[in-house]
């Protein structure tokens, strides 16, 4: 049965949980199904917002929820310790350490009063260093914060070689780190994707999209170098301009998808979140307030299709890489689609997952390209 946005709320945070023991993520691990993402929602108590992190089975439907004290975004897995996570806050001063194991928020992460958090981090390979993105308030001067990944102490920080930097990924076997710095207002830095090599702390090459008037947000890598970006309006323009899709499949042009105008011309505000499927090809992207999930060939930089969904939110890849999982909708919900027909699966739906942020982390397949990669340095 579909739960409606008002039993959604009016369940706070006092519903029975399933698999709510400490013991439950490892059980449900052995599933290779468990997604992550942070969520808010309106306690009917207190008429306050209440900040939420989960921890969804996908197989069972069954969830955990953990109290933050703000909206949870980006996620990063620490190699050594996969249950151990860095949780950031878009745009604000908070950051955390969950453990899977426990279900419990461990550690604050502090960064300086003239900083803020922009929303990710990325731990070593070796779980020595966490990288954070950060900017400076006073002008806004993007850097790559470094901690001890034990301690979260700061111990310095680099360039992000931009403005306003907000996703990090480490590529190269961990040698690499790219960045997408947002950029200033229109005749301001140009928004970018920066490659830094982590041990010289050195810009190697800084990429602009072919359209001047979108930022850089969110992003993917493929294992072929491919780079999908999702943006929204530059700084300064209306939220209601266009954002958009830009794919570099040719380690060349980060070029600026302008159709099918039918398409594109929906892509009003920000183009949220971005997955890429390794075998097919394809870029799965949100856009919530297009309310729809649009699928891009990498090879050819064309459509191949897209669904209608309200205000899709994260979007990731299944554990048997057969299928899309998108998070959308006021009531929290998962469904997924099917990687070969397009579609969506039936009796697919979850509902109430309380996942109502930017994102949806697959920790089983983070882990496995993180493994991957220790594998090869």
């Amino acid at each position: 049965m579909k739960i409606s946005r008002r039993k959604f709320i009016a369940c706070g945070l006092m519903t029975p949980l399933l698999g709510s023991s400490p013991y439950s993520f490892a059980q449900s691990a052995q599933k290779n199904e468990i997604f992550l993402g942070g969520g808010k929602f309106l306690d009917p108590k207190t008429n306050t917002t209440q900040h939420v992190f989960t921890v969804l089975d996908l197989v069972s439907g069954g969830k955990n929820i953990i109290n933050t004290d703000f909206l949870p975004h980006g996620i990063s897995l620490k190699p050594d310790a996969p249950g151990t996570l860095a949780v950031f806050e878009k745009k604000g001063p908070h950051a955390c350490e969950i453990d899977l194991l426990t279900q419990e928020k461990t550690r604050v992460i502090r960064t300086d009063p003239k900083r803020y958090f922009y929303g990710h981090g990325a731990y070593s390979l070796d779980s020595q260093l966490l990288y954070c993105t950060e900017t400076y308030l006073d002008g806004y001067k993007g850097i790559i914060a470094v901690r001890d990944a034990k301690t979260y102490q700061y111990l310095g920080e680099f360039p992000s070689y931009g403005k306003e930097p907000h996703e990090c990924v480490l590529i190269d076997n961990g040698n690499t780190l790219v960045v997408t710095n947002g950029g200033g207002a229109m005749n301001g830095t140009a928004p970018s994707v920066t490659y830094i090599d982590i041990k010289s702390e050195k810009l190697l090459e800084q990429v602009e999209l072919t359209n001047s008037r979108i930022n850089t947000g969110h992003l993917a890598i493929g294992q072929d170098k491919s780079l999908v970006v999702v943006s929204a309006p530059r700084a300064g323009l209306s939220t209601s301009e266009l954002g958009g899709v830009s794919i570099r499949s040719d380690g060349d042009i980060l070029s600026s998808i302008i159709e099918p105008t039918e398409v594109t011309s929906r892509m009003k505000g920000e183009a949220l979140s971005v997955v890429i499927h390794e075998a097919k090809k394809i870029a799965a992207v949100t856009h919530p307030s297009g309310n729809m999930v649009t699928f891009w060939s990498i090879s050819d930089n064309k459509l191949l299709n897209s669904i209608e969904f309200e205000k899709p939110r994260g979007v990731a890849i299944s554990s048997a890489q057969d299928a899309f999982v998108i998070s959308y909708g006021k009531g929290a919900n998962v469904v997924e689609v099917d990687v070969n027909t397009l579609k969506v699966i039936d009796k697919s739906r979850r509902y109430s997952t309380y996942i109502t942020g930017s994102h949806l982390y697959n920790w089983s397949l983070e882990l496995k390209r993180i493994r991957e990669m220790q594998n090869n340095a």
